[in-house]
């Protein structure tokens, strides 16, 4: 045969699409063909998918799994090989059906995904049965079973494959939204004239101080606002105790504590005396992870019996040694001159404010009503990161963070809406950060913070730090480009200027104000 028959031959052989897939996505690929999906929309941008995988699937898939324990398994008084398929099947069903329940729900749900053509945001979450201990008014512990929305991996941890016929299982997700970018260049800005101020100054030393506080006991008095309480927690709902927790550790603030809000908890605490319980009633989210309880009122019970306070250094002639300084206007002669250095970065960090204020303006995007407690858990952690980079202290960050989880809602939604902008537009423009900009920026961090750069990387990168680094990186890169594309005016600046931290806070906590006041009024007109 010549070579250029071998070449027609090659030519005309027929390739199956799914030999060069690996053996998991050849698994997605036959579920794709085989299972039936059907789509509810239960709210703007979010799907409820119900997903079956079909009777003879599941048996073939079933028989695979044991064939090939019936090669491989060892089973004493028989060849390696040889033993029954009955008692393979008898010894080995647990874990066969476990192996099968995760891999059927996990790919089921990607096959799916794929087959509709979804682009889902973040991981969903999937419908279980779960039986839950509640205490009743009788104070008698009793079981219930309820339905939940659980991640993946807890979910098939509640569900079991059906002994026959085919497997059902259904799943709530997001959905990434599609949208337009409005025009990117000269987008009109205004740069402030500012210049460092006393209180500045002030600002920056009592940062200091703060950064060397410590909480101590309080053993006289009543709670004050910020304290530390350590405390019995007891959460009921309908009169079923859904939570309990013996010294649970709170702020005396806005907080979120079990997934729920609870927005004045500070003003409630305040004035109580020490070892006295604090009651607060708060509504729960509609997007809370126990469906049985979502609207419902939630009581909180906190038997404090101990209470700590943030005690600041005195600014003495020790505090001031342990710094390196001589005096007290030594001190206040370096921090502003730091403040003066980093002036051109807080003026840029507020024109990059307005490009994002455009861009949320000019932008149609909508973003799924019941914006997931998991998303605004990630708009929190990016603010976090925010705060870490501008030097705020530890046990500052942590108040702000409180004061966020509580009215974060709002917040969130404005930030998501950003991040799918900016995301997009580094797309388009092919922005990226390299791994000598994410070390320069923990490097930062740990200057900020006066820690070394190893524990700092440590820290970020449990849970998902790094990323959130990187992706406020990007961020920063894309509003810097459209920065120097701009269209910029020089205005005068406030007389007062605040940290950028601060700043971001205020105008979240004005915008949250704004709307709880314009639902108020809408409500008593109707």
């Amino acid at each position: 045969m010549s070579d250029k028959d071998v070449a027609v031959e090659q030519e005309n052989e027929v390739v199956d699409p799914q030999a060069e897939l690996s053996e998991e996505d050849q698994a997605i690929a036959r579920l794709k063909e085989a299972i039936s999906v059907e789509r509810e929309e239960i709210g703007p941008l979010r799907l409820k998918l119900t997903v079956t995988v079909p009777a003879d699937l599941l048996d073939e898939r079933r028989g695979e799994q044991f064939a090939e324990l019936k090669r491989d398994a060892s089973i004493p008084g028989f060849r390696k090989g040889h033993a029954p398929l009955p008692l393979i099947e008898k010894r080995f069903a647990g874990d066969v059906g476990e192996q099968l329940k995760s891999q059927l729900i996990s790919n089921g749900y990607l096959a799916a995904v794929e087959k509709e053509e979804i682009k889902p945001l973040g991981d969903p979450l999937f419908w279980a049965k779960v039986t839950e201990e509640r205490v009743g008014d009788d104070e008698k512990p009793h079981m219930v079973e309820t339905e939940k929305l659980l991640p993946v991996q807890e979910a098939i941890e509640q569900m079991s494959l059906p002994k026959e016929g085919a497997l059902t299982f259904s799943c709530e997700l997001e959905l990434t939204p599609e949208f337009e970018l409005p025009e990117l260049e000269k987008i009109p800005v205004k740069r402030p004239k500012v210049s460092i101020g006393k209180e500045d100054v002030a600002t920056e030393v009592n940062r200091l101080r703060m950064m060397r506080g410590n909480f101590e006991p309080v053993d006289m008095g009543t709670i004050k606002v910020d304290d530390m309480l350590y405390a019995d927690m007891k959460m009921t709902v309908d009169g079923d105790v859904i939570a309990t927790e013996e010294n649970f550790d709170l702020a005396a603030r806005d907080l979120r504590i079990k997934g729920v809000p609870l927005v004045g908890f500070g003003d409630a605490a305040k004035g109580k005396k020490l070892n006295a319980t604090v009651t607060f009633e708060a509504t729960v989210p509609d997007d809370h992870e126990n469906i049985d309880i979502r609207g419902k009122t939630a009581h909180f019970e906190f038997a404090v019996h101990e209470v700590k306070r943030l005690s600041l250094p005195e600014l003495d002639q020790e505090f001031l040694s342990s710094l390196g300084f001589e005096s007290k206007k030594d001190l206040e002669d370096t921090l502003r001159g730091s403040l003066e250095s980093r002036l051109e970065s807080t003026i840029n960090e507020s024109m990059q404010e307005q490009i994002g204020a455009y861009l949320l303006e000019k932008t149609k995007l909508d973003i799924p009503e019941g914006l997931s407690q998991r998303q605004t858990d990630r708009s929190l952690a990016r603010r976090r990161i925010s705060m870490y980079q501008a030097g705020v202290p530890e046990s500052e960050i942590e108040k702000q963070m409180d004061a966020l989880q509580a009215q974060a809602h709002d917040q969130s939604v404005r930030d998501l809406k950003l991040f799918f902008i900016l995301e997009k537009i580094a797309e388009v423009r092919e922005v990226n950060v390299s791994e000598e900009q994410l070390n320069a920026a923990i490097a930062q961090i740990a200057q900020q913070s006066q820690k070394r750069f190893d524990r700092v990387r440590d820290e970020l990168s449990k849970g998902n730090g790094l990323s959130t680094l990187y992706l406020q990186l990007r961020d920063q890169r894309v509003l810097e480009g459209l920065l120097a594309e701009a269209e910029v005016t020089e205005t005068e600046g406030p007389k007062t200027r605040k940290p950028a931290a601060e700043a971001k806070e205020e105008t979240a906590k004005k915008a949250t104000t704004k709307k709880t006041a314009k639902k108020k009024t809408t409500k008593k007109t109707s």
